[in-house]
């Protein structure tokens, strides 16, 4: 099969052919220091979708290069927001897990995780039967050794080695992806990872109810893990989100087995919200936050973001889309958030929310 052959262009080109494709450019100037700013591929190829979808050479609706723009920006803006999110949860993920494995099985470690002694790597504290562990082990194993080597010289971790000769789970745990995080917590006993899965979904301080079975809420934690894992690596490396490309999707009965009245209902999730959509990575992080200062904080962010483009949109803007919709989420988002953090933080969420909207 013969590859197409990629033409080099330059600003005045491209401007020529964002033309050609029923884009307004209004100001060359401006164009070019966009184009050299943000790059073709980013303003047009992703966000042809909006405008007639990705098989449509024109731009349905004629839109202008600074409405283009001004997607881009939302989606940068906001997502970087929502990274933010899943970075407060992969933290209190790796601070449980590392607490539960500091409080059982030790503080040291070494390179053989057949040796017992003093050695929080040890194989026989995990499950034996899942076919991965004893390489999940080796890899933590191998982590250790690295930040020991030169290599890693310049890192924190480094020197609480060379200092301390051990590094404990709490801080060995910094310097582990979030995805070996997460297979870490998949070998534990049952025990073990029940206590984490309780911990993560009620936290620290409540218990899980009774009528609600620990199997069914790991396997929504496990759901929501992967999700958060996808999405923040997404978004981590610059590239734009498609819930179409998402593979991972928070399981139908444990979802709403566990999700609060009013934040969605099975005819949404049966259209695909809630899914593998960016409201279900919302969902996640709104549903594994137990500190009432930080979901508020966390919402107010996604808020900001959402008025900035509505006052830019009629500011600036032609024919700017709908923020939602540039984003993938639904237009009920933030109410449904609110209302979440309403039902799980009560009096001290609601005046917070009455106290924003006063201020508006």
């Amino acid at each position: 099969m013969m590859l197409r052959k990629k033409t080099f262009r330059t600003y005045d080109e491209q401007i020529d052919f964002i033309k050609s494709r029923g884009i307004v450019v209004e100001d060359k100037n401006d164009a070019v220091e966009a184009l050299s700013t943000y790059s073709y591929y980013s303003l047009v190829n992703l966000n042809k979708h909006l405008y007639g979808g990705l098989k449509e050479r024109r731009f349905i609706g004629n839109p202008s290069l600074l409405d283009l723009q001004l997607a881009h920006m939302l989606n940068m803006n906001f997502y970087q927001v929502v990274l933010k999110g899943i970075l407060y949860i992969e933290a209190s993920f790796k601070t449980k897990l590392a607490y539960l494995v500091s409080r059982k099985y030790g503080v040291m470690s070494r390179d053989n995780i057949n040796d017992p002694n003093n050695n929080f790597l040890y194989r026989g504290y995990y499950i034996d039967s899942h076919p991965v562990s004893t390489n999940i082990l080796r890899s933590l194993a191998g982590k250790l050794r690295y930040l020991q080597s030169e290599k890693d010289r310049h890192s924190y971790s480094h020197h609480f080695l060379l200092a301390n000769r051990q590094l404990p789970p709490w801080i060995f745990i910094h310097d582990v992806e979030f995805g070996i995080a997460i297979q870490w917590y998949n070998i534990l006993r049952d025990q073990d990872k029940n206590e984490v899965c309780e911990n993560m979904i009620w936290g620290q301080t409540d218990r899980r109810p009774q009528n609600v079975s620990i199997e069914k809420a790991k396997t929504f934690l496990d759901g929501a893990l992967q999700v958060l894992r996808e999405y923040r690596n997404t978004i981590a490396h610059g590239q734009r989100v498609f819930s179409s490309e998402m593979e991972n999707s928070l399981p139908e009965q444990e979802l709403f087995m566990l999700l609060p009245e009013d934040v969605l209902t099975r005819r949404e999730y049966e259209s695909g919200i809630g899914t593998n959509d960016p409201y279900a990575c919302l969902l996640s992080i709104a549903m594994l936050i137990h500190d009432p200062l930080l979901m508020m904080s966390f919402l107010s962010e996604l808020q900001s973001q959402l008025n900035f483009a509505h006052t830019m949109q009629t500011a600036v803007s032609s024919e700017m889309k709908d923020p939602y919709e540039i984003l993938g989420i639904p237009p009920f988002t933030m109410e449904r958030l609110i209302e979440l953090s309403h039902q799980r933080f009560g009096d001290i969420s609601r005046y917070y929310f009455d106290l924003s909207q006063s201020d508006r």
